[in-house]
């Protein structure tokens, strides 16, 4: 159901992008309006989102098939198309740049919500250095004080701590039978279906008493007008149980989920992060590491629960000086 407030936002952000609004001012104009993502001002990264969500413009996708009575449109198609065009030939950070930054798309700052950028500078003796430093401080967008880190510092962080949690069998362990769990409650938890699964079979009920009625000589035309109502309402019902069957994900096996974590461990870093990192949240003194899951709760859902949780010492090298600074990091894993 369309909520009108939230849909306004979303019209306004579709048609001032299509304008050739550049996305740095929709979101300062949004926040001058006093309009707010979760409390904090919307992120580049959530804007792009909303501009490529096909359900906006009421198409929903689901095992290969397309489905345009899911949700209601709130952009108009003509509009939908512009934009998604305009996405496709000025993506976001699409200018090559000298390193790869493993990190980019997946991180945001923990205190002001901003995306965390790639930045560089050149060190005393002319050497190249390459961080990951809020948008929000670097543009000055705030007064934030998170400060920038090494590129090779927090890609190290991220990649070491992934490898150790999934190479631990008590860990994996753990993932996989919390996302069983996950998966059994989701499905007794189908409050729609289950309604919809009960007036079913309550209409099949009354149509069989009606035919047993007609049969033992009861009023013909009366209950025949009643067996069309209530034929009609069964296979509306038929339709809307395979359109919400639709909505529940095949149910994975043990098996499976533990694959899905062996199998991103073989990969090359950056196909990893992209494989199994869904959002990084960068503090001072810690870095939380969210993951995705191969557990698909719902078209809309999503669950989490901590799984695990370390603490990093690393010494940190100072741009500009020749001691080393030690920098304690707490590592926070959180499957999603």
């Amino acid at each position: 159901m369309i909520v009108p407030e939230h849909a306004d936002v979303v019209r306004y952000i579709y048609s001032q992008y299509s304008a050739g609004v550049f996305v740095k001012d929709i979101i300062a104009d949004l926040s001058a309006k006093g309009i707010f993502y979760y409390g904090k001002p919307f992120v580049q990264n959530t804007i792009y989102i909303i501009l490529k969500n096909e359900r906006y413009s009421g198409i929903y996708r689901f095992n290969g098939e397309v489905f345009d009575n899911v949700y209601p449109q709130i952009v108009p198609t003509e509009i939908f198309e512009k934009v998604r065009k305009k996405v496709n030939e000025n993506r976001y950070g699409k200018k090559s740049l000298e390193v790869d930054f493993l990190l980019r798309h997946k991180i945001k700052c923990g205190y002001c919500g901003y995306s965390v950028m790639s930045d560089s500078g050149t060190a005393y003796n002319g050497e190249k250095k390459y961080y990951y430093k809020c948008r929000g401080r670097k543009a000055k967008f705030n007064d934030c004080q998170n400060k920038p880190i090494r590129k090779e510092v927090l890609e190290k962080i991220v990649i070491d701590s992934i490898i150790e949690e999934l190479s631990d069998k008590s860990t994996v362990d753990y993932i996989v039978s919390q996302l069983l769990n996950i998966q059994e409650n989701q499905a007794k938890t189908n409050v729609v279906l289950n309604l919809l699964i009960k007036e079913k079979q309550t209409t099949d009920t009354a149509i069989t008493n009606i035919m047993t009625a007609i049969e033992n000589g009861g009023s013909t035309c009366t209950a025949m007008k009643r067996m069309r109502e209530l034929e009609q309402r069964q296979e509306e019902l038929q339709k809307l149980i395979v359109l919400e069957k639709s909505k529940t994900p095949v149910l994975l096996t043990a098996d499976d989920i533990r694959n899905y974590y062996v199998q991103a461990l073989r990969l090359e870093p950056k196909l990893l992060i992209n494989y199994l990192i869904k959002e990084i949240i960068l503090y001072k003194d810690k870095i939380e590491i969210h993951y995705n899951s191969p557990v698909n709760i719902g078209p809309d859902e999503n669950r989490d629960f901590s799984f695990a949780s370390k603490s990093v010492n690393l010494k940190i090298k100072v741009p500009f000086r020749k001691h080393k600074l030690k920098i304690n990091y707490d590592v926070k894993s959180f499957l999603l």
